[in-house]
Parts: structure tokens; C-alpha cells; sequence
């Protein structure tokens, strides 16, 4: 009696079901259109090219709690010309968009734009206060790393997964 209860359409328990299944799909459509959106175009150079696309020079992993960490920091980048970013550092923000417990492929359009625009991230050092605080901004002027100058701070431990962005 009971099962023909629960598959009624008018039951409480089957409509509240209906409703959070309709709050998931409509919340899952909003998440794809958000990352359907085309990133942000810089204008075109003087000679009417597009400028290229870089980042900040450091490389993300996911770590298994689910946060992304930085996982090394490439010499010739704007991370490592900042003298902020080591390896450990968990990423927090980025522009001020929250980014905790994304993956780092969600991640990863975020950090990438055109060579020469600003980003600021946002990030936390895990078990040591940094500045009196856990988190801190480090905002950088996105630069290209030609593949000879890519070199990394030498890693630790080994990872898994790495993304470079």
C-alpha cells in the first residue's frame, strides 16, 4: 500500500523528491551555461592580431580532499616573479570568484586570458599564518613562457594529476 502511495504524483514525499530533482537540473543548467560562456576577448593588437592566451606560470593539482594546490611554480612566470606563490598553497579565489572545491579544469579558464591582462588569486597556506592572516591575494600581469624557460621549481613528492596553467 505504501508503494502505490509513494509513486502517486500527488504524494508529499514524491513532490518533494520532483522539486529537488527540478532545483538539481535547473542548478546544473546554469553551472553549463556559465562555463558556455565565451572568456572575456581582449581587444585586438595594433596590427590586428589576437593576443595570445597564457597564464601565471604554475602548475595545479587536485588534491585529495578535492582542493586545487599548487603543485610547482615555473621560473619565467608572473607566479614566480611574485616571490608569493609556493608549493602547498591552496587556491581560494580567483578574481574574487570562489574556486574551493572546484576541479582543476573548471579552474583552469579562469587563470588563462590574454598576455598582458591582470588576474588576482586568491590563496591560503595550509598550517602557517601568513601575515597575520590564511589568506592572500597576489595579483599578476599574465605573461607567455616560451617552453625553454618553462622550468619548474623542483617538486618534492610526487602528484597525480597536474594542469598547467
Amino acid at each position: 500500500m505504501q508503494t502505490i502511495q509513494n509513486s502517486n504524483p500527488n504524494h508529499p514525499r514524491v513532490r518533494a523528491q520532483q522539486e529537488r530533482q527540478a532545483q538539481q537540473q535547473q542548478q546544473q543548467k546554469q553551472q553549463q551555461q556559465q562555463f558556455s560562456q565565451p572568456q572575456k576577448q581582449a581587444a585586438p593588437t595594433a596590427n590586428g592580431s589576437q593576443p595570445r592566451m597564457c597564464g601565471v606560470g604554475v602548475v595545479l593539482v587536485q588534491v585529495s580532499g578535492g582542493a586545487v594546490c599548487v603543485k610547482s611554480v615555473n621560473k619565467g612566470g608572473a607566479a614566480f616573479a611574485s616571490g608569493q606563490i609556493v608549493r602547498g598553497d591552496v587556491l581560494y579565489a580567483i578574481d574574487g570568484q570562489k574556486v574551493l572545491g572546484w576541479d582543476v579544469e573548471r579552474v583552469k579558464p579562469l587563470i588563462l586570458g590574454p598576455e598582458g591582462s591582470k588576474i588576482t588569486m586568491t590563496f591560503q597556506r595550509v598550517g602557517n599564518l601568513v601575515h597575520g592572516k590564511r589568506g592572500f591575494d597576489v595579483t599578476m600581469t599574465r605573461v607567455v613562457i616560451e617552453d625553454n624557460s618553462a622550468q619548474r621549481m623542483p617538486a618534492q613528492r610526487p602528484f597525480e594529476t597536474a594542469s598547467r596553467a
